[in-house]
């Protein structure tokens, strides 16, 4: 059953996981959560907005509910649950709601009237589509559930429209290309999956368009050359695997001296 507070993460806190979102630098790309954020300046909940709560009784033990901004617009679209729901900050009642029954299309709002979420659920769980957008009106995540799994394409933008990752599941597995873009459009990370483990090329590149990484995944293990670069263009290390294990190491400073071998497998022991 796919976690309804994944998505919440995504919806931003972006990627909490719903956003999944990492700081930059070197991520295991079998872990990877991702997401962007946007500026918090711009945020549309800044002035921390105050929301109602309408709840109407239709059976014993059933409301009809929805949330609604101060001037009446709807945060929420009406739904239905089994506990009455309570007036908040915005922010906190924008997600997906907990206890939601029944089968539907959930949509959600920002204060200036656009599109915030639009998820499909039935006997309330995630299925079928889920669209998130930014409060700008562009999209911010897209994807699919099918039988509580992940399934098809799953990707997410960034503010200014740029595509910021793309990648696809199989019954919640990870298969085919993942990969992550700059703001600018530029590449950041590819890599290959098959039935959910890494094959093939992993390449990952600096903000400035210099190559940070680049080596061979075999069944989800580093097999053969790894190679590592610091941001200046230098070379960081080279390793050589087997099955993913370290056989032999270089490394060096940010001044081009060579490590010892014994502290260069140690600083790369850990992404093992």
């Amino acid at each position: 059953m796919i976690n309804k507070s994944l998505f919440l993460t995504l919806t931003f806190a972006c990627l909490a996981p719903a956003v999944q979102t990492h700081a930059e630098g070197y991520i295991n790309e079998n872990m990877v959560v991702f997401v962007s954020e946007e500026d918090p300046a711009q945020s549309p909940w800044k002035e921390k907005p105050q929301c109602n709560a309408v709840s109407k009784s239709i059976s014993k033990g059933l409301y009809e509910n929805q949330y609604t901004f101060q001037n009446g617009n709807p945060l929420t679209s009406v739904f239905l649950s089994k506990t009455k729901i309570k007036s908040g900050e915005c922010e906190n009642l924008v997600q997906f709601p907990d206890n939601i029954q029944g089968t539907g299309v959930f949509e959600s709002f920002y204060p200036n009237g656009k599109t915030h979420s639009r998820i499909e659920y039935q006997d309330g769980q995630y299925e079928g589509k889920l669209q998130f957008w930014f409060a700008n009106g562009l999209k911010q995540q897209e994807s699919q559930i099918i039988n509580g799994m992940n399934d098809g394409d799953y990707k997410i933008w960034h503010p200014n429209g740029q595509i910021a990752m793309s990648s696809k599941y199989k019954q919640d597995i990870p298969v085919g290309m993942r990969q992550r873009w700059y703001e600018s459009g530029d590449p950041w990370t590819y890599v290959r999956f098959d039935n959910g483990r890494m094959v093939g090329e992993l390449k990952q590149w600096y903000r400035n368009g210099k190559l940070e990484r680049q080596g061979q995944y075999k069944n989800g293990v580093r097999e053969g050359v790894y190679k590592s670069w610091y941001e200046s263009g230098k070379p960081e290390a080279e390793l050589a695997y087997s099955h993913g294990n370290i056989k032999a190491a270089q490394c060096w400073n940010t001044s081009g001296v060579l490590k010892t071998e014994k502290s260069c497998i140690q600083s790369f022991a850990d992404e093992q």
